[in-house]
């Protein structure tokens, strides 16, 4: 059983007049439909950690499933069971897997709940088949749509799909492309995919990729960690964010949950989420990193308190196979 902390310390964005109520709110622009709210942040630091550093679980109690995806690969996950039919879907980030903390800490909280939960890693990460891609954006949305079918045929009732990271992107295309789960959370997604890209790959990686058709990314000691194609490359930079953040169905709520100190995403990219989606909800946590780093019972209560009150009074939309 978890213990969740009904913490404050969230900022919370609403479709309205625009103004700021915070005085240190230089690190994220407002938009014009959007208000924030702060509430003062915790005295104590938070130490980064780079999502290729994603500390990893201890072993938790869950089923193992493998589900094929589309191409025939086996995806690996574990199914925490509750008392119910209810299930929540978890996504994990870049290089990461599903025995990430953030997720671990979510399963365990909505378990306790009486919620069933699922989190399994995307092909080619942690213990699933395939080879890991840089970009693979629109194939993760597809292994999660074998994942939803997959425990659709099963009758559960999917209620949400939750992702951090490369993950909250991951959910958001599924919720564009599907619209057979009715609540999204999306946790520090990147808006801007262009970005970013140069703090992996370094400075002039266009002309390299466009020369040698690859950039083999390495750690501080020189060891190889992976290849960045240039298919993979033209994968994520051709993800159109904006795009499919307006298909995305007023129907279904979407929240994003994002901190203001994050060191790989910008917190203003989750104001853009926030200005296109149409049924969404922005909470900014105050002092918070990618990782959320002392503020790992925050995210909890956040999501939980989006998803728990659906499980309780609305039925979620089966897919249709």
């Amino acid at each position: 059983m978890c213990s969740l902390c009904k913490e404050g310390g969230p900022f919370k964005a609403h479709r309205g007049t625009a103004r700021s109520e915070a005085s240190n709110l230089s690190a994220v622009q407002l938009d014009s439909g959007l208000r924030l709210c702060l509430s003062p942040a915790p005295a104590f630091p938070c130490q980064s950690m780079p999502p290729e550093k994603s500390p990893q679980s201890p072993v938790v109690c869950g089923q193992r499933v493998l589900i094929s995806n589309k191409v025939g690969e086996k995806l690996v996950g574990l199914l925490h069971e509750a008392c119910s039919k209810e299930l929540v879907i978890l996504c994990h980030g870049f290089r990461a897997t599903k025995d990430d903390l953030i997720l671990v800490d979510l399963a365990v909280a909505l378990a306790s709940e009486g919620v069933n939960v699922f989190r399994f890693d995307f092909a080619g990460n942690g213990e699933s088949e395939g080879v890991f891609q840089y970009g693979n954006y629109r194939k993760e949305a597809d292994d999660l749509r074998s994942v939803v079918s997959y425990f659709a045929e099963q009758k559960y009732d999917i209620i949400a799909l939750v992702g951090h990271s490369k993950g909250g992107n991951a959910v958001l295309l599924y919720a564009s492309m599907y619209h057979d789960v009715t609540a999204i959370v999306n946790i520090s997604g990147r808006f801007a995919l262009e970005q970013g890209i140069d703090g992996r790959l370094g400075k002039n990686f266009m002309q390299r990729i466009k020369k040698d058709g690859y950039i083999d990314v390495r750690n501080k000691k020189g060891q190889f960690e992976y290849r960045v194609t240039d298919e993979s490359l033209r994968d994520r930079l051709s993800t159109d964010t904006l795009l499919s953040s307006r298909s995305i169905s007023k129907d279904c709520r979407v929240l994003t949950v994002h901190g203001l100190k994050d060191e790989t995403v910008p917190a203003g990219d989750a104001l853009m989420f926030a200005a296109n989606i149409p049924n969404h909800e922005l909470h900014i946590v105050a002092g918070a990193n990618h990782r959320y780093t002392g503020h790992e019972r925050e995210l909890t209560s956040l999501v939980l308190d989006f998803i728990k009150p659906r499980s309780q009074t609305l039925l979620s939309l089966r897919p249709k196979l």
